[in-house]
C-alpha cells in the first residue's frame, strides 16, 4: 500500500505531462474550447469563472500537499483487503414501469429506472480516477462487471467534470447506446470533444429544469469546484440534481461541502423521498468541498429528506480515512434511522427501501483479512 502511494505520487507529474504533450483525450476540452461559450448573466458565473454561493477556499499550497502525502503514507485500512460482496440483479430489463428503482455501483455512480426510462447518474464504472493510472484504483468487487450488463440508456446525468464522476472510458463504452445527456454549463464542451452530437446534449444552469420522458430534471447548487487540468479550473459548472418522477422527488447531491444551498434547495424544491449525499473521501483540508458524514445528516434534514443514501464511498480511496469509516460514522449519528446501506449492485425500490439495511462491510468475508 505505502510503496504504491509513494511511487504513484512520484510518477504522477511525469505521467500527467506526458499525456498532456500528446493531447490525450482523457483531459477533454481545452480552455480554448470552453471560451467559445458565453456564460455572462448566468447564476454562478462571475469574473471569468464559476463560483460557489459560499466563499470556498481550497488549501493547495506545497505544505498542504506534502502533508497529504505524509497522511496517505501513514494511513491504515484505506482499502478493503478482500473483494467486496455485490448483489447483482437477475435482470436489468425494466419490468415495472410504474415504480422507481435505484442501483448503486459504488462511489457516486447510480442507475435510476422510472416510468420505463433508464437514467445513469455520474456513471464512473472504470478502474482509475486519475488522468494517469497510478492512483485511485477501484476497490476489488466480487465478479462484477456492470458495463457488460447495461443496454440502451435514455439519459446520462453528469454533476461535474472531475475524473471520479465524468469518466472518459465509461462514456466511450456507453455513448453509442445513450440517447441524451444532461449536464451543468460548460461540460458540453467535453462531450462534444469526445464525439457526442451537440443535439444530444442539454446544458443547464442552477435552478433550470429540463425534461427527459416523464421526468423533470433540475440543476441545483452544490459547493465544489471543477476542472480536468489546472488551466480549466472552474471553467465548467458543478451541480446537484433534483429529479421529479411521476411517483417521487429525488435529490442527488454530487460532490459538495456543507453550505447554505441545502436549506435553499429544501425550501424551493423539497421535500424529497430520498437524498443521495456525499459523505466519503473527506479531509480537513477539503472541508469546504466535501462533507463530513455528520454534515450529510444535517444537509438531509435541511433538504427535508425522508431516506438518506450515502454516496462517494465504497468505490475508491481518495483520502486517508479507513474505507468504511464514512458509513460507520453516518450510522452512529443517525438518530432518525433514515440511512440506507444498499450493497453494490443492489437494485431496490425507492418506495420500499427496507432491504437496504445490511452492514455488509462488516461481513466476515470482507473483514477476515483486514
Amino acid at each position: 500500500m505505502k510503496p504504491h502511494w509513494l511511487v504513484g505520487l512520484a510518477l504522477l507529474p511525469v505521467g500527467y505531462v506526458a499525456r498532456k504533450l500528446r493531447n490525450d483525450p482523457q483531459f477533454g476540452a481545452t480552455l480554448e474550447d470552453m471560451l467559445r461559450d458565453d456564460y455572462q448573466g448566468t447564476v454562478a458565473w462571475k469574473m471569468g469563472r464559476f463560483r460557489n454561493l459560499d466563499k470556498t477556499r481550497l488549501q493547495e499550497d506545497l505544505g498542504s500537499l506534502l502533508g497529504d502525502l505524509l497522511g496517505y503514507l501513514q494511513a491504515k485500512n484505506t482499502q478493503p483487503t478482500a473483494p467486496l460482496p455485490v448483489a447483482v440483479a437477475e435482470t436489468l430489463d425494466v419490468t415495472d414501469k410504474e415504480g422507481d428503482y435505484l442501483t448503486w455501483y459504488g462511489h457516486s455512480a447510480l442507475r435510476l429506472e422510472s416510468g420505463g426510462q433508464i437514467i445513469l447518474i455520474d456513471p464512473m464504472l472504470g478502474e482509475w480516477v486519475a488522468p494517469v493510472p497510478f492512483l485511485g484504483h477501484r476497490f476489488p468487487y466480487r465478479d462484477y462487471h456492470p458495463l457488460e450488463a447495461l443496454g440502451e440508456i435514455d439519459c446520462i446525468l453528469y454533476s461535474h467534470d472531475h475524473y471520479d464522476h465524468l469518466d472518459y472510458d465509461t462514456l466511450m463504452a456507453l455513448k453509442d447506446r445513450t440517447k441524451a445527456f444532461v449536464v451543468p454549463l460548460g461540460i458540453g464542451a467535453h462531450l462534444r470533444k469526445w464525439g457526442i452530437p451537440p443535439e444530444q446534449i442539454t446544458e443547464i444552469d442552477w435552478w433550470q429544469t429540463t425534461h427527459v420522458g416523464g421526468l423533470s430534471i433540475t440543476a441545483a447548487p452544490a459547493r465544489h469546484f471543477s476542472g480536468r487540468s489546472p488551466s480549466t479550473r472552474n471553467k465548467t459548472l458543478w451541480c446537484s440534481f433534483v429529479i421529479q418522477t411521476p411517483m417521487h422527488r429525488l435529490f442527488f447531491g454530487g460532490d459538495s461541502g456543507y453550505g447554505q444551498h441545502f436549506a435553499q434547495i429544501g425550501e424551493r424544491l423539497g421535500p424529497f423521498a430520498l437524498t443521495m449525499l456525499d459523505c466519503g473521501q473527506y479531509h480537513d483540508r477539503w472541508k469546504n468541498v466535501h462533507m463530513q458524514p455528520e454534515e450529510a445528516l444535517v444537509a438531509h434534514r435541511e433538504l427535508k429528506g425522508r431516506w438518506l443514501m450515502p454516496i462517494h464511498w465504497g468505490g475508491f480511496s481518495l483520502s486517508d480515512h479507513p474505507w468504511a469509516e464514512p458509513v460507520e460514522r453516518l450510522l452512529a449519528a443517525d438518530r432518525q434511522e433514515c440511512v440506507l446501506t444498499p450493497m453494490i449492485g443492489q437494485r431496490f425500490a425507492v418506495g420500499d427501501p427496507s432491504p437496504c439495511r445490511e452492514r455488509w462491510w462488516d461481513w466476515e468475508e470482507v473483514v477476515s483479512n483486514t
